[in-house]
């Protein structure tokens, strides 16, 4: 079942990729990035739970799940395990975005970026579609709350991380775009520059915001046509929700507090595609609109959280108002020991 679900992002991610061209699916493929990833990944076993390793990766093809202790452990090494692959994803983007801004040379910037931007996506993939799965199958069907609200709000700083650092890389890129003779590490004021334009502009890639249509008092529904046509993207769309149902096939029942984040790890996978898409054959012109499309991914994962939270909240407000089996029980037998009284009050005043 888990195989299952990851053979269908696999397949949706490749498909995605095709769009883009047949010619840019070797792009995807880098070696050093892999390398980096599958490095970090085998320290992280050999030094912590080789054996849980082993074990839990037997079912990854399985159909039924085991529950007794040994796969608790093996769960319980998962989740860690998940977690620790995302972080050290982001860590080998940071190693690749500092790569890049020590040399902002055109010719040498493809292997950083390729080490920056691969090396988060194979991470997050790995992550979410193989060690997350496994470790939630394993896990008992309830876990306590305080412990998924420390996984989920790691997972939620993990994912704004990563596509914070998603737009200074392609700040990086456009500061490359409008000097393409220029060589050597990025300057102070570039470096404030690409810090603000990462943080406070809605599309980094697009300074100027010439890509968006600007509002017109004459013709205001045009406007709003034209936005949602901006806005609207069936492919990305199909990537959030395809991909959401993939993670659900591996991971089985939904859990609570992790799905927001998850979907926008999902998200922020297709951006990274559409970014290396449009990366691999870089044109100036079409830039800021190429980024602006391979940000939609990221945004429908963002709804789909807000969504999921939103779901959460409505489902434990309910089941604070209808009392569960326990609450049921307990108030059952209160009756019955107030009614056992009563009986013995009148049987005592009949013998008086």
């Amino acid at each position: 079942m888990i195989s299952l679900g990851f053979l269908l992002f696999a397949i949706l991610t490749v498909l995605s990729i095709i769009l883009g061209g047949l010619d840019k699916l070797p792009v995807f493929l880098d070696i050093h990035s892999l390398v980096l990833v599958l490095l970090g990944i085998a320290g992280y076993t050999l030094f912590f739970g080789r054996k849980e390793f082993v074990r839990g990766m037997k079912v990854f093809f399985a159909f039924t799940f085991p529950q007794d202790d040994d796969a608790m452990k093996s769960g319980r090494f998962f989740l860690r395990l998940a977690e620790f692959t995302l972080g050290w994803g982001l860590l080998v983007m940071l190693f690749g975005l500092v790569l890049v801004m020590m040399d902002l040379d055109p010719d040498r910037v493809g292997i950083a970026v390729a080490v920056c931007v691969l090396g988060f996506f194979y991470a997050t993939i790995l992550s979410l579609f193989v060690f997350l799965p496994i470790g939630l199958r394993l896990s008992p069907p309830t876990l306590p709350m305080s412990g998924l609200w420390r996984f989920s709000l790691r997972h939620w700083l993990i994912a704004f991380i990563g596509f914070f650092m998603v737009r200074c890389l392609i700040v990086v890129i456009f500061i490359i775009l409008q000097a393409p003779d220029r060589a050597g590490p990025i300057t102070t004021q570039e470096f404030g520059n690409l810090m603000s334009q990462a943080t406070f502009m809605f599309n980094p890639a697009d300074p100027q915001g010439d890509v968006l249509p600007s509002i017109a008092d004459d013709n205001i529904p045009r406007y709003f046509l034209s936005m949602f046509r901006w806005f609207f993207d069936t492919p990305s769309l199909v990537i959030v929700v395809a991909g959401w149902w993939a993670f659900r096939l591996a991971a089985g029942k939904r859990r609570k507090m992790i799905a927001a984040p998850v979907v926008i790890l999902i998200g922020l996978t297709g951006t990274i595609t559409g970014c290396v898409l449009m990366l691999a054959d870089v044109d100036p012109e079409k830039f800021g609109a190429g980024f602006l499309v391979s940000m939609l991914t990221t945004l429908y994962g963002f709804i789909g959280a807000a969504w999921f939270l939103i779901s959460d909240m409505m489902n434990k407000r309910a089941g604070d108002c209808v009392p569960g089996p326990a609450t049921q029980s307990s108030a059952l037998d209160e009756d019955i020991d107030q009614a056992k009284q009563i009986i013995d009050n009148v049987v005592e005043r009949e013998r008086r």
